[in-house]
């Protein structure tokens, strides 16, 4: 039996501003040899993806061509929807002026529709307009004593930018953005990978593929079955902060014709007077979250919708989470709670986590 581990921990366009930090652990297994999967792969979204094909019977699919039209797909969403790259859509729309507009493509247009419409199952955890807060937690307090020592932001800089914030306040009237208050700014950094993976896996289905899986940065959205003809083998880390992402899996979902995504808080978290302040920002108060939820893997069948909700879930109570997840067909997910240094783990009706110890 060959087992092969893919991490995954840089940031999703490589925007520090990503209001939860993906760590999740990729494992393969399988009792044939590697190289009886067509393996694809490379950079994607500041990260890595990775693509593995069951050949297909007679089949003499040109792999070169498709690589190209997988990278293609990838440069596309990055020039849409990457705020990191200054001229793309959303960092132009970022920059562009009260009551101005930017002309988007449909797939970013759908985006940003569903991602108000996880804002509105949420409550406003999931939110894409929180990005003015990221950045006041990123940057801390503006007249704090030493520069080079981060120290959280006032109380007043999180109101001025809180008032930025509000998923509600998007406007997209047909295909044109509209900015419809100074300051306001957008970042769908917590589903747009999700989306990647997703047009990646209509690209694989339309050479013929049946059996495979798609990866990007941690996301993954498999069809049929792997080459033992049983479900795909997905891990989830071990969310241990003095652990390698894939060091440790404290379980393994059996995947078939679904999607997965687990998003985490217990890694990155910014320090002050022996304090630690998650990275995680509740866009509804503007603070950093106090949470016992270390980490939370969501399976749905589209990709985009467990990495949108993956990342609510992070910011919702374990109680009004359950209750959005039971609420929603078609949705399952597995919360792992970190408590006076143990660890416990809690699942929705229908997941199914095979847990390693």
């Amino acid at each position: 039996m060959t087992v092969s581990v893919k991490s995954f921990s840089k940031i999703f366009f490589k925007n520090t501003s990503k209001v939860l930090y993906l760590f999740f652990a990729l494992i393969f297994i399988s009792c044939e040899k590697s190289n009886s999967y067509i393996d694809i792969s490379g950079p994607a979204m500041g990260t890595s993806y990775t693509i593995r094909l069951i050949p297909k019977r007679g089949s003499n699919s040109n792999i070169n061509l498709i690589k190209a039209k997988i990278d293609s797909t990838l440069e596309s969403i990055n020039d849409q929807m990457s705020t990191y790259i200054i001229n793309s859509d959303i960092s132009l729309f970022n920059k562009i002026g009260k009551n101005t507009a930017i002309i988007i493509t449909n797939d970013f247009k759908q985006v940003i529709l569903r991602s108000i419409y996880w804002s509105k199952k949420s409550n406003g955890a999931f939110d894409i307009t929180s990005l003015p807060l990221t950045n006041v937690w990123r940057k801390g307090k503006k007249d704090r004593e030493y520069e080079d020592k981060w120290e959280p932001p006032s109380d007043l800089d999180i109101i001025i930018a809180k008032d930025k914030v509000g998923f509600k306040k998007i406007k997209i009237s047909q295909n044109s953005l509209v900015k419809t208050f100074k300051g306001q700014q957008i970042d769908v950094n917590a589903i747009a990978k999700g989306w990647g993976v997703d047009q990646l896996f209509k690209l694989v289905e339309s050479y013929g593929y049946k059996n495979f899986m798609i990866e990007i940065g941690g996301e993954v959205r498999v069809s049929g079955e792997n080459i033992q003809n049983k479900p795909w083998q997905i891990g989830i880390d071990y969310p241990l902060v003095d652990t390698s992402p894939g060091e440790k899996i404290i379980g393994v979902v059996p995947l078939i014709n679904k999607s997965m995504a687990t998003s985490g808080n217990y890694r990155n978290f910014y320090e002050y007077d022996s304090k630690k302040y998650s990275h995680i920002i509740d866009p509804r108060t503007g603070y950093a979250i106090e949470s016992s939820i270390a980490s939370v893997t969501v399976v749905s069948e589209l990709c985009m919708d467990a990495d949108a909700i993956a990342t609510a879930l992070n910011v919702m109570s374990l109680e009004s989470g359950k209750e959005m997840v039971e609420k929603n067909d078609g949705i399952e997910a597995f919360w792992v709670i970190s408590k006076d240094g143990k660890f416990s783990t809690v699942q929705s009706a229908g997941m199914n986590v095979n847990l390693l110890d």
